[in-house]
């Protein structure tokens, strides 16, 4: 995306396909290419929701009823 008017917009998707807003190259990818990346953002995303939901039983303290 040229920014000419606004510095503040440098690096920000101008082709509307990044996840993140911002430009990550994505423009330049054909649509076999793009739905692969989509996939695996969506998957990678998923499984930092995953990692990050995942409680270790043994960090977990149990209340006694004092």
């Amino acid at each position: 995306m040229r920014v000419t008017n606004n510095p503040e917009d440098i690096g920000t998707c101008g082709c509307g396909r990044s996840p993140t807003g911002k430009c990550i190259g994505w423009h330049g990818l054909n649509a076999q290419q793009l739905q692969e990346a989509r996939k695996n953002w969506d998957d990678a995303k998923a499984a930092q929701v995953s990692s990050a939901l995942k409680i270790d039983s043994t960090d977990v303290t149990v209340p006694t009823g004092q």
